[in-house]
């Protein structure tokens, strides 16, 4: 620990714990170096720190004594007591849907591009583009062209911090009276969006879906192309050459992960079919959950309606510059070969596991990294005794989902053999 953190750590706790009170003078910094046997500079750093967090302050004449008065620490101690009782719980075995592959993600080259952007004082002195900014947008139309099969033109793209902000951005310059079209399996943030603008929803099945928006009069239908069917596989090619052939009829396409392919043929995005489609993705699970970058392509007609002015940026200048260094120096790709071998390694892993130890019968959800198992159980009572042995699991629709992205091989195997032993239990 560093000499002004022992210091400041020293006045804190004697001002918490109420030996030092509000109004008692604190050690100049004279006597403070005397008493400390340290440099001016390290007491001069402890104070200043000490001044920043309001524990005490500078008067004429007197020196510096203690600002913070009873009500202020019985606070400060309310507060830590709140942040302590409210961590998140800790797992054995963590299989819930929420995580990616962290050992794969290179965090030092990821550093250094940090590094070099933030050492630009130009650059980060300046707002960030409300588009975003143009080499990120200029190197990600070379991705979606190399990976989706995309050609776009770096205008017609808008970045964004994930794919609900980009959509709140493109409902305001969407005609309120469209029809629109939802799956039935699309996710409660994807609806929130159109419900809260007001829009008219038509709810479609999977299953019927290009015949529903015909028989429903939809204008305007918002699909995630990957995560499509009740057993969480992609569209088809058939329903999509079905979709794109509709007239008058604007798709938006959630393409999420639609790149990261290890278990199944890579499907043909729509946005590459046709130019009625308006384009949606990220790369939270293909990078970190935490880096919140994703991004809209428009077409032409929208690409006219898009004015830059009446928005402001959604996502970190900081980051999307160095991203943009990311992608151009060929890490992004090198990274998502890195996973697609990764994922299918697991994923047969985890296969194999539960073939071996569970038995019962399940689907692979490849867009989201995880196996949903159909287990004859009390779902709540599984639930429960999943928490009270430290596994971490997640729960859609009576399915057990376990995710294998984030987990080694050893976690998995005991995680699923303790899974296995709650299993008989219940």
């Amino acid at each position: 620990m560093k000499k002004y953190q022992v210091i400041y750590d020293l006045y804190k706790e004697s001002i918490l714990s109420g030996i030092l009170k509000y109004g008692d003078r604190v050690d100049s910094i004279r006597e403070c170096v005397k008493k400390m046997n340290v440099s001016k500079t390290t007491v001069e750093n402890a104070y200043n720190k000490l001044v920043l967090d309001g524990f005490i302050s500078s008067q004429e004449k007197v020196g510096y004594v203690v600002s913070m008065n009873p009500e202020r620490i019985i606070l400060h101690q309310e507060i830590l007591d709140y942040s302590s009782s409210h961590k998140e719980k800790s797992y054995d075995y963590d299989f819930r849907i929420q995580s990616v592959s962290f050992d794969s993600f290179e965090t030092t080259i990821w550093k250094r591009y940090m590094k070099g952007v933030l050492n630009d004082k130009r650059l980060m002195s300046s707002y960030g583009l409300a588009q975003g900014e143009y080499g990120l947008r200029q190197a990600l139309c070379k991705y979606v062209y190399q990976n989706r099969n995309i050609l776009c033109f770096p205008e017609q793209m808008v970045i964004g911090s994930n794919y609900q902000s980009l959509l709140y951005i493109f409902c305001g310059m969407l005609d309120k009276s469209k029809v629109i079209g939802l799956s039935t399996l699309v996710d409660d943030q994807a609806k929130q969006v159109f419900l809260s603008y007001g829009f008219h929803v038509e709810y479609l099945n999977p299953d019927s879906f290009v015949k529903d928006i015909q028989r429903l009069n939809v204008d305007v239908v918002y699909v995630n192309t990957t995560c499509f069917t009740s057993n969480r596989q992609s569209m088809s090619e058939r329903i999509r050459e079905e979709l794109v052939s509709l007239e008058n009829v604007l798709i938006l396409e959630d393409d999420y992960n639609g790149e990261l392919v290890y278990a199944s043929k890579i499907k043909t995005s729509l946005c590459s079919k046709s130019k009625n489609v308006i384009y949606f993705s990220s790369f939270s699970r293909l990078l970190l959950p935490s880096l919140r970058i994703g991004y809209m392509i428009l077409n032409e007609e929208y690409m006219r309606k898009y004015s830059a002015s009446y928005f402001g940026p959604t996502t970190s200048k900081i980051e999307q510059v160095a991203f943009t260094q990311y992608i151009v120096d060929g890490y992004l790709q090198k990274h998502l070969r890195k996973l697609v071998r990764e994922y299918k390694e697991k994923h047969l892993y985890l296969k194999k596991l539960l073939d071996t130890h569970i038995g019962c019968s399940y689907i692979l959800d490849e867009t989201y990294m995880a196996y949903w198992l159909n287990l004859d159980v009390d779902i709540s009572r599984f639930r429960d005794l999943c928490e009270s042995n430290r596994v971490a699991i997640s729960i859609l629709n009576g399915r057990i989902g376990l995710s294998f992205a984030s987990m080694s091989k050893e976690l998995m195997l005991d995680g699923v053999i303790r899974l296995a032993e709650i299993w008989k239990e219940c």
